[in-house]
């Protein structure tokens, strides 16, 4: 088993399995730009569906015109200038786009032929009118709305001209201003889908979180239940069977001159002795599966965070480790960090534990002084290192600590190696 845990957040999956994306430290992805491209691309096509219709009705109210070169060149602009509102992107070219779209309705104030095509021109103003502008768009509305009327008192165009070009204005005034809504409706929508879709992953993770905290402890009662049960084995069986072989052994002394007798309490301290060793061996067994390293490391990594400390990873990368190794790394993890506490000022402590083919490795580093707190530690601390020494080297391992050479902060190294018959485990 192995697990990744910063900051508190534990998360455990198999050895060799894929880290999944687990914990507070997940950041989670908004898919935002496939979303806002699919709605750019709908909008933009409701948009186009009804310049469409615009479009076709501006044509049949300037059929009964003569065609001539204003009424062609009133065609061509119109279209250019609906067409750059739809391929405007940046803030520049959209306000190029707003004053095309002014400067045509002006234009048809004053030339009478660009009239039949100015609906569409207040399409585009009537969708990206804002507060600001709204006085701006009702003046010049106005002021079309007079040209019409004085365009009908001199028969400059036809009645049905004028007519179906009022009605049009209007109706593309609506029917822009009723798209643009249903565009900010389908904007909100996907908005509060995409905060609902956040807020599910979020939950998602927290109940991840919640599971492996939940398995977290479990195991942790389950070690405790083993250790338990254990103690209680080995202080009252193993005290009774004890007692047992130790009488049997002064009986059979006692009875030495009647060899038959002698012989049947011989046999009955061979029997206990070896229920004994049984009893033993079932005693540190479950004592050794109680001792967890990872567990271990674990619990000494969350004794030391405090407020104001520092942030402390832990990364535990092993299989299984005997209870005197375990034991050991809890010993100088726990020694380490309370150095740092103490001495290094550090604003980072990473816990790396690893197990390779022939040994055990514990690593601790920290940002801390380094140099400027070298002699401190090495003479303050001067009883904790040569204690985690001596138990590094009791095992047949290797110690060293000092500052790191290539960035500040100190460093403890230690490893341990695996009992023969373990190697390559």
């Amino acid at each position: 088993m192995s697990f990744v845990t910063s900051v508190g957040v534990l998360v455990v999956r198999p050895a060799g399995a894929p880290a999944l994306p687990r914990g507070r430290n997940v950041t989670v992805a908004r898919a935002a730009p496939s979303t806002t491209r699919g709605f750019a691309y709908n909008t933009r096509m409701n948009r186009l569906f009804d310049k469409s219709i615009v479009l076709v009705c501006c044509i049949a109210a300037a059929l009964g015109l003569a065609v001539d070169a204003r009424l062609v060149a009133a065609f061509c602009l119109g279209v250019i200038a609906t067409s750059l509102a739809e391929v405007a992107q940046d803030e520049r070219t959209r306000r190029a786009s707003d004053a095309a779209s002014y400067v045509y309705i002006i234009a048809a104030v004053f030339v009478p032929p660009f009239v039949p095509f100015a609906p569409l021109a207040l399409y585009d103003i009537a969708r990206r009118v804002c507060r600001k502008r709204v006085w701006v768009a009702l003046g010049v509305c106005s002021v079309f709305a007079f040209a019409l009327v004085a365009n009908l008192r001199t028969n400059t165009l036809t009645a049905r001209t004028l007519l179906l070009a009022a009605i049009l204005s209007i109706a593309a005034t609506l029917l822009s201003l009723r798209t643009a809504q249903l565009e900010r409706e389908q904007q909100r929508m996907r908005r509060t889908r995409d905060e609902l879709q956040e807020r599910a992953l979020v939950l998602e993770t927290r109940n991840r979180d919640l599971a492996d905290r939940q398995d977290y402890e479990v195991e942790l009662a389950t070690l405790a239940e083993r250790a338990r049960i254990a103690r209680e084995i080995h202080d009252n069986v193993g005290y009774q069977l004890t007692r047992a072989s130790l009488q049997a052994e002064a009986l059979r002394v006692v009875h030495a001159d009647e060899p038959g007798v002698a012989a049947d309490f011989a046999d009955v301290k061979h029997t206990v002795d070896e229920a004994l060793q049984l009893v033993r061996t079932s005693v540190h067994a479950l004592n050794d599966n109680a001792v967890d390293l990872s567990v271990q490391l674990e619990r000494i990594v969350e004794g030391a965070r405090s407020d104001g400390g520092p942030q402390i990873e832990l990364e535990v990368m092993t299989e299984h480790a005997p209870a005197n190794v375990a034991n050991c790394f809890a010993a100088v993890l726990r020694e380490a960090l309370s150095n740092t506490m103490r001495h290094a000022c550090a604003h980072a402590v990473t816990v790396r534990c690893m197990e390779h083919p022939s040994f055990y490795q514990l690593i601790v580093t920290d940002d801390g002084m380094g140099r400027v707190q070298a002699s401190g530690r090495g003479a303050a601390e001067g009883m904790g290192l040569a204690s985690m020494r001596e138990r590094i080297e009791a095992l047949g391992g290797t110690f060293t600590a000092g500052p790191r050479a290539s960035a500040g902060g100190w460093r403890v190294f230690a490893t341990v190696p695996k009992p023969q018959g373990d190697e390559g485990r």
